[in-house]
Order: C-alpha cells, then structure tokens, then sequence
C-alpha cells in the first residue's frame, strides 16, 4: 500500500510538473537584471519561490550585474527590459542621457557602511577610500566626505564592482570601502569596523534608494507582466522580514552565491520600504510624482552627477517626475493583486 500512494504521488506530481512546464513555455519570458551578494533581493525570491512566479505569468530569467551603471548600459542595449535593486545615480544617469526609463516601484533603502581597519581611528587616518563607481554608494560616499569637510583631502579609489574593492581591502590596498550590506559581513569577519553607516549619511541629506526599473516601452506593451512583477516584489519583500522569512531566502540563495544561512542573516534586518512608506516616495499628497520623495532625490541626484562630469545638466523635478510611474503600485493598492 504504501508503495502505491508513493507511485500515484509521484505520477500526480509529474502530472502537475508537465502542465506547469507547458504553462511556463506558453508564457513570455521576462529578464531581469540584477545584483548577486548576501541579500536576498524580492526579484530572487520570486523567481525561487514556485507560489510567486506563477503570479507573473511570465518565465523568469534573471542576470546577474555588476553595478547599477553596467546594468542601465545592458538594459538601453536590449539585454533585458527590468532592473531591480538599481540606485538613484546610475537611475538619473542613464535617463538624463536618453534612456527611455521609469521607476515603477521603490524597493529599499541602502544598508551600506564606510568600513575600515583597526588602523583607521577617526576620520583623519583615512587616505584613500573605495567605492563602486557612479553607484548610490559613490553618491553617498561624496556626500559624506563633503559634510565631514574630507573633499579633496581623501583620495576616492573608483571600482567596476564591489567584489574588486572588498578584494582591494583585503589586500591592503586602499584603507577603506563604501561597501553594500551584501559584502559588509564578510568584511567584518575579516577584522573590518564600521565608520559610519548608510541611515547616518541620508541623515545628512544623500539617501540612496534601490528601485525597481523598466524599459517604458516594454512597459506601455507589457503592462499586465509588470503590474504582476510589481504585485509580487511587494509581497516578497513583505514575507523575507515574516515569521517564516527562511522559507522564502534560503531557495533564493541559489541566485546570490553565498550559503542560505548567510542569506538569512543578511536578510532579515534589510532595510526594504515599507509598503505603507511607499506612496510617499512615488508621489506626492496631491497624486503627483512630481511632489513625491524619488523626485526631489532625482534632482540631488542630477546635482551630484553634474559636479562629477557624469550629466552635463540636473534635470528639474517635472523632468525627473516624468520617469516615476505611481501607476502601477495605485492599482495594486486598489487590489489590483488579487
């Protein structure tokens, strides 16, 4: 008897697994770039997680990236038409200089840290410092330097990932990083301090965000794929910080290249936008985005890039609000999920 229920489960489930495999291959495939580490990013839960991707109803395939700017460039070139996890600078970079691109939903804060060595005492014993280069990170980086009266007196040592500057760490090479919380464990467990973290420096007015972009023309073709995607990264975000946030990250640690427990810890105190914050950053009280928090940050943003030689002009607020879509996170709000 047992043996038959085992065979009967067993055909029920290859039965189940042709159908949703056909399902899959009827359904459009949506790439998505994004960023490997120790956090488990809502795009990697969803893609792991059987329950979440169905709800797309579309065939994730996620590509990894090495920074936002990269993945901007890959995006405008066609390599896929969603980012998630990409930050404000290489967000306002690429815009400003004609990408065809709009925020559909705002995903967390950065959780990052300037991290030194026992050696760094104060700010004084800082000479040269690593960054990922035109990142939300380099845009906090400068800004905390410049509040810290450090501009001109620390070198910036720009890299093309983080990877390379926490390896430039360890090598002793540069006396600091700005780094992102998904290598910020690892550097502790090397013998780094934190010297001061990302919520300190947006308290200085240079908040980094992490949002969730997509090609506006896919979007005007696709906006039933994106509405799903939209629905379902809202939730996932929701359940990693739940009473069974486990159950969600460790599969999708396949996608980050760390162990699951490591996931985990990372994980569960990231700091995603709470969904009842997140209106506030897509627009204002009036409906608008142009009076919301993303587009005042654009513009600080535009600022910073101009002073750096990376945007020849700031873009105003108007123009900034025209890349923000509240649409699609209105509708979810209103049960647009169900």
């Amino acid at each position: 008897m047992p043996y038959r229920s085992l065979s009967a489960v067993l055909a029920l489930t290859l039965a189940g697994t042709g159908c949703a495999a056909q399902a899959r291959s009827d359904s459009p495939t949506l790439k998505i770039g994004y960023f490997q580490g120790a956090v488990a990013g809502p795009e990697a839960v969803v893609a792991a997680d059987p329950g979440l991707a169905s709800r797309v109803k579309a065939k994730i395939e996620l590509r990894p990236i090495d920074s936002g700017v990269a993945g901007m460039a890959q995006l405008r070139a066609g390599a896929f038409p969603v980012i998630s996890g990409v930050g404000n600078p290489p967000f306002v970079g690429a815009f400003t200089s004609g990408t065809d691109v709009e925020v559909v939903f705002a995903e967390s804060l950065d959780e990052s840290g300037l991290v030194v060595s026992n050696a760094v005492r104060s700010n004084a014993d800082l000479g040269k410092v690593g960054v990922l280069v035109g990142s939300t990170l380099d845009f906090q980086l400068r800004g905390w330097l410049k509040s810290q009266g450090l501009t001109g007196r620390v070198q910036i040592a720009s890299f093309a990932s983080e990877a390379a500057e926490a390896a430039a760490w360890k090598a002793h090479k540069i006396d600091a990083v700005y780094i992102s919380q998904a290598f910020l464990l690892e550097l502790k467990k090397h013998g780094g301090r934190v010297l001061t973290t990302a919520a300190d420096v947006a308290k200085l007015g240079y908040a980094a965000v992490n949002m969730l972009a997509v090609s506006r023309p896919y979007a005007a073709k696709n906006r039933d794929v994106v509405q799903r995607l939209v629905c379902q990264i809202s939730k996932a975000q929701t359940l990693v910080h739940g009473d069974q946030a486990a159950k969600y990250v460790r599969p999708a640690a396949r996608f980050l290249g760390v162990r699951p427990d490591d996931a985990v810890e990372a994980t569960k105190s990231y700091p995603y936008i709470p969904p009842a914050e997140e209106t506030g950053w897509l627009k204002g009280a009036d409906g608008k985005a142009s009076s919301g928090r993303l587009a005042a940050n654009f513009q600080r943003t535009g600022e910073f890039l101009v002073t750096q030689g990376r945007a020849k002009t700031a873009p105003s607020v108007a123009q900034a609000a025209a890349h923000i879509d509240p649409s699609f996170w209105d509708k979810a709000q209103a049960g647009g999920c169900a």
